[in-house]
């Protein structure tokens, strides 16, 4: 039997305060929105975390390990406590299920933020059952927030979710205006040479090796330039090697992990940032670069390619797997007139990706899901045919 709800409210569940989340919630509470999270992979209420990613295996060449999300049903018993009318979800997965089947104990309505077309990542022995897990929590999801055609497309065709029960908005957020960026400690480049920055995880499918051999020939061909690289992950030492193999060991820089401020701060001082991926949805740090105004280079094989970042726009798409023409468009980034053309590009997109705007969209789809909610059942059902 269905509760009452004691109160309205938003419960946001994700898997940990890594962006966009932290920013997304504080600018929903700016708005007015009464939030309250729950992280299924940081300690709750003073105990151990209630679930954990977990990699079978390394991986191998340029794919991913097989991973899968094992999170314990104390968070279906926070689902069904929670008062909460409406609750926010990522994952489509173990969350999205226990999320569907409180429902049975608790009215509320519920809405998933999708980021891309899923079919293009997790091609492992897992994608099958992944598959099968999202469709049966698709059906208890009430409105889908898709953060661009891909995305939609994928729940249509994949999902099998009626259009009718999605939403496309860019809801992606950058990084806000007033975080305080700072120069990183060490970062440095040769008098009037270019600045590129990399960050993200040091794993194969990211295509750094390939963004140094570009590096390398870039200086062979047109001149001296900086790469700046942020994050950490077990290919690092083979990066470092080949790039003492390369001879840019002097050009090549390796921050490690940095705090969102320190990273801000890199960005705005590099001509561009490089996102030279094989297998992402969109890469969050592509719009976290926008959101400062400052244009990408970017692989094909990611979703921002076409979607948020357009070619000469606001950015360049390139292919990593040819380091020549990764090593062109690393050149024409900086070209004077080419770079202001795409700062200017860039600039003019921040403002759709600042976390008060997106906050906006995502506050606009949990007012529709209450609207439908207070209409009559029979309404609601003539709505969904159409």
């Amino acid at each position: 039997m269905l509760q009452a709800d004691a109160r309205g409210g938003v419960l946001w569940v994700t898997r940990d305060n890594s962006a966009p989340h932290p920013y997304l919630v504080e600018a929903c509470r700016r708005a007015g929105a009464d939030v309250r999270e729950v992280r299924w992979a940081e300690e709750v209420d003073g105990g151990r975390p209630i679930g954990r990613f977990v990699e079978l295996g390394r991986a191998t060449g340029r794919t991913h390990p097989m991973s899968f999300k094992l999170i314990s049903p104390q968070l279906l018993a926070k689902f069904a406590r929670a008062s909460e009318d409406v609750a926010i979800i990522y994952e489509l997965g173990l969350v999205g299920l226990y999320a569907g089947i409180s429902k049975l104990v608790r009215r509320r309505a519920l809405i998933s933020l999708v980021e891309g077309d899923y079919r293009h990542l997790g091609r492992t022995g897992t994608v099958w059952a992944k598959v099968a897990l999202r469709r049966l929590t698709a059906r208890s999801i009430d409105l889908f927030i898709a953060n661009n055609p891909p995305a939609r497309d994928y729940l249509v065709e994949t999902l099998k979710v009626p259009r009718s029960r999605i939403v496309t908005g860019w809801w992606l957020a950058g990084l806000p205006p007033d975080l305080p960026g700072r120069a990183p400690v060490g970062a440095g480049a040769p008098e009037g040479a270019p600045v590129f920055v990399y960050a993200g995880r040091l794993i194969a499918p990211k295509g750094v090796d390939m963004l140094i051999e570009a590096v390398a020939i870039h200086e062979r061909a047109t001149g001296p330039c900086a790469l700046w690289i942020f994050g950490d992950g077990p290919e690092r030492e083979h990066l470092v090697e080949l790039a003492s193999r390369r001879g840019v060991q002097d050009s090549v820089t390796f921050f490690g992990s940095v705090d969102p401020g320190a990273l801000k701060g890199a960005m705005e001082l590099c001509d561009a940032l490089v996102f030279p991926t094989l297998q992402d949805l969109v890469g969050r740090v592509v719009v976290e670069a926008l959101t400062l105004g400052v244009p990408v280079v970017v692989s094909p094989m990611t979703g921002a390619a076409g979607t948020v970042v357009q070619d000469g726009i606001n950015g360049l798409v390139a292919d990593p797997r040819d380091p020549r023409e990764l090593a062109d468009a690393l050149a024409r980034s900086a070209e004077p007139r080419t770079r202001r053309t795409l700062h200017e590009g860039a600039r003019r997109s921040s403002a759709v990706l600042a976390p008060d705007a997106v906050a906006a969209r995502i506050l606009r789809a949990v007012a529709l899901v209450r609207e439908r909610r207070a209409l009559p059942r029979a309404a609601r059902r003539e709505a969904s045919a159409h």
